[in-house]
């Protein structure tokens, strides 16, 4: 069959999306901040925050609001109370930031499953309630929870998916089911929805499905199993997983582990190197994704158009990712996070020109939309690279220290925007600029890992990580 896919798979694939899908909360921001244009009276539609302030509340009103957002009810668009904006924002990242490391630990100590089920709870819990927020410190301390939620989710869905699945099956996940289908499912609810409480319990309730497969279908993890030497309820996983996907079950051989924890890891160089190098790539490529992002609500044309054209070309480049992945085999990790900076950097550089010559045209889109693209790849090689070069009795934690790192540069990235006002090419040449600095560090420090066995994974102090070396595997005896 394609890729050995099997129901069970399927159904993993599936959780996969919903954690993708969920994960969109980062970016909810762009329609819980929409502001459009306004008029005092009969005056020309402006976003000058002199005519907001000066013109009483009966006299303004916004020229054709795409969306009833959180900035327009709480008023925080211009004055001291513009700040909220960004606040929204970084206390959610926080969350996010607190939520992956102590997740990701909280995983590897008691295991995927239990954590991953009181994730989800956590996230349809904190989403809905946020809806319900009667004033701005309450909405900003329950989207704190939100993003603790989704902090979570993002590091122990990923690396539990990742453990169920066949190695040749990480590229087809990132492949059909991935960002872009959460960019359109996001743009589809916020349209039909057109108000931000309204598009809050719907992203709540939809989270129900994932939280039942987790609980129901989606056994522990047997390489999280096998790490902590619990063989029999091993080998139960590995039955369940045979039934659901409906072949016959078939013992499967495990090199010994000796379970470590996270700080035990960190104490072997090889493993160090590694997360060093990691750290960079996930600080550097959120804190440019996200400016990007956040940014892309400022475009000319369609609100809804231009975010629903995001996602459209995201899916059918995640397409193109996974043919060539799958068509050539020199296609590495390596390359693959390289050649995606390389068109970062090309796409901002030209991005900047436009700007320079104050040109607004379709071009400008088109360009915006590729390096968006290429983003999107930084990041498949960021996850891949964090699943695949780490240890089974680590793995969650040690993800869940790179998603810190990309926490705290999406803290980070909205400083760019409001720099963006005094400097208008501050979030371009920022991007250009850390995108050569981890184009650099990925060249000399990135090991290779395409195609590893998880369950293979170990790492030694007299490892050394060069341009063209391969992850070394070395089993226990």
């Amino acid at each position: 069959m394609f890729y050995d896919i099997n129901r069970f798979h399927l159904l993993a694939f599936v959780t996969w999306q919903f954690t993708n899908y969920f994960a969109g909360q980062n970016i909810f921001g762009i329609y819980s901040n929409n502001v459009p244009k306004w008029k005092c009276g009969d005056s020309e539609p402006t976003k000058d925050c002199q005519v907001y302030l000066s013109c009483s509340k009966n006299n303004l009103t916004f020229v054709d609001p795409p969306f009833m957002s959180a900035a327009i009810e709480f008023d925080w668009i211009c004055g001291s109370s513009a700040l909220y904006q960004s606040f929204f924002n970084q206390i959610q990242y926080a969350g996010v930031l607190v939520g992956t490391l102590s997740f990701g630990t909280l995983s590897d100590r008691f295991g995927r499953k239990p954590i991953g089920i009181f994730v989800f709870s956590l996230s349809i819990c904190a989403t809905f309630a946020s809806g319900m927020a009667p004033t701005v410190v309450i909405l900003l301390i329950l989207r704190f929870f939100v993003g603790l939620s989704v902090g979570g989710m993002m590091v122990v869905l990923s690396t539990w998916v990742m453990e169920l699945i066949l190695p040749q099956q990480r590229m087809v996940v990132r492949g059909f089911f991935n960002w872009g289908w959460t960019r359109i499912a996001m743009t589809t609810i916020c349209y039909f929805t057109r108000e931000w409480r309204l598009a809050t319990y719907t992203f709540a309730l939809s989270m129900i499905p994932p939280l039942l497969l987790a609980i129901f279908v989606l056994p522990e993890s047997p390489i999280w199993l096998h790490s902590k030497g619990f063989k029999s309820r091993m080998i139960q996983s590995e039955v369940h997983i045979a039934k659901v996907a409906g072949i016959p079950y078939v013992p499967v051989e495990h090199k010994s582990i000796r379970s470590k924890t996270l700080l035990e890891t960190l104490k072997t160089k090889g493993m160090f190197r590694k997360l060093r190098t990691l750290w960079i790539m996930w600080f550097i490529g959120a804190m440019c994704g996200t400016a990007s992002d956040l940014n892309s609500g400022n475009l000319a044309g369609d609100f809804y158009l231009n975010q629903l054209l995001f996602g459209v070309l995201l899916v059918f480049s995640k397409m193109l990712l996974l043919f060539v992945d799958t068509r050539f085999t020199n296609f590495k990790r390596r390359t693959l996070h390289q050649g995606s900076l390389i068109g970062i950097i090309i796409s901002f550089a030209c991005l900047t020109s436009f700007r320079v010559m104050d040109y607004h045209g379709v071009e400008v889109l088109t360009v915006y939309l590729i390096g968006t693209v290429f983003i999107e790849y930084t990041w498949d090689a960021c996850y891949l690279c964090a699943i695949e070069l780490m240890e089974t009795s680590s793995r969650a934690s040690a993800t869940g220290s790179c998603s810190l790192a990309a926490r705290a540069g999406k803290i980070v990235a909205p400083i760019l925007l409001h720099a963006n006002m005094w400097w208008p090419y501050a979030v371009n040449i920022s991007i250009i600029v850390l995108g050569i600095i981890n184009l650099l560090v990925s060249y000399f420090l990135l090991p290779e890992s395409k195609g590893v066995n998880l369950d293979d994974v170990h790492l030694d102090d007299d490892e050394n990580v060069g341009e063209h070396q391969p992850m070394v595997q070395k089993p226990k005896e």
